[in-house]
């Protein structure tokens, strides 16, 4: 058994999930609210309630979470400390949610931090957004998870239905030659007013990444079907929506049984568009290079019936020109005096 998002699951189950070795009563931490796994790992399972006397958890229709932590927790307490330092490509904070009276929890995926109260403490008092979020009103009515309106409707993407896609398998662009590094301008190439810079714009498209992995999720699944792998079939694991610090988003399989590990990158723009890269997914590349494929996945439009992808496998640095784009940056040190 694996964890899948938006099943159900009792505490026993969450436990057998993340801790199997453990067994017979619930104790310690899984009593409460709050779980390390394992432990000072840095990562968490939330267990939440919602219409509860004690807290005031909210669960807003656009994803994001007004959480309480426990009672006597204060704000300059290291456990808060952690949880405003969270990390969502480092570390998971997994979200399961009930009714109150429920005795279930419903899986709803990844926790990412996205502000705290100031002044709040004794309980503190969190905003996270659930991460690939793609859920409507509907979906938390049918749920049976109660929900207040959006709590940023402002940053609301909506649904719109999209027509069936196929997904046509071609061969990779080919390799050009390596651009010269100008680290004096901070690019690799110049750009012209005229030219669309397609990775920055799929990157600010959510909706659009997360339709490609569904599309190659169906395909993966439908491959092994076809060739008569249903067992394996059954195995395939979007898993993505349960830990971001994979470095990929799929888990399947060549039709003999050999692992695949997908990550997918997708396009509204050419084949020969450019695209982002993680320094995580670079790490996955490289510690699993028989493995580790790209889909890429373009020309996907919500008119079409049809877009293309193609597959590039092993380590990224090997098959993959990488350009810094961005520097992750903090103060260095300096004298106090200063």
């Amino acid at each position: 058994m694996f964890l899948r998002r938006l099943d159900r699951y009792d505490r026993f189950g969450i436990r057998s999930l993340f801790e199997p070795s453990l067994q017979g009563k619930l104790g310690g931490a899984w009593q409460s609210g709050i779980v390390q796994t394992p432990s000072d790992s840095g990562n968490f399972i939330f267990l939440v309630t919602l219409g509860g006397k004690r807290y005031h958890d909210v669960l807003y229709e656009d994803g994001y979470i007004r959480w309480w932590s426990q009672d006597k927790q204060r704000l300059d307490m290291p456990s808060i400390q952690r949880f405003v330092a969270h990390d969502s490509s480092q570390n998971n904070i997994h979200l399961f949610i009930r009714c109150l009276g429920q005795r279930e929890y419903v899986y709803l995926g990844l926790l990412e931090y996205i502000q705290h109260d100031l002044e709040k403490q004794k309980p503190c008092e969190f905003v996270w957004r659930v991460m690939r979020w793609g859920l409507s009103g509907s979906d938390l009515t049918q749920l049976r998870l109660p929900f207040s309106p959006p709590l940023m409707p402002v940053r609301m993407q909506s649904n719109l239905p999209m027509a069936p896609v196929k997904l046509l398998e071609v061969a990779p662009p080919r390799r050009l030659a390596k651009p010269i590094w100008d680290g004096a301008q901070g690019s690799a190439t110049k750009q012209t007013a005229g030219d669309v810079d397609w990775a920055l714009r799929d990157e600010r498209n959510r909706n659009l990444g997360d339709r490609g992995e569904k599309l190659v999720l169906q395909h993966e699944i439908a491959k092994l079907v076809d060739a008569g792998r249903q067992d394996l079939a059954d195995q395939v694991e979007h898993v993505a929506l349960v830990d971001s610090r994979a470095g990929y988003d799929i888990r399947s399989f060549e039709v003999d049984g050999r692992e695949l590990r997908i990550e997918v990158k997708t396009t509204a723009g050419p084949k020969s568009a450019a695209f982002f890269i993680s320094a995580n997914e670079v790490r996955a590349s490289a510690k699993f290079p028989e493995e580790f494929r790209i889909y890429r996945v373009f020309q996907i439009r919500s008119k079409d019936d049809q877009a293309g992808f193609y597959v590039l496998k092993g380590d990224v640095t090997e098959v993959l020109d990488l350009v810094p784009s961005s520097y992750r940056a903090l103060p260095l040190a300096v004298d106090e005096a200063d």
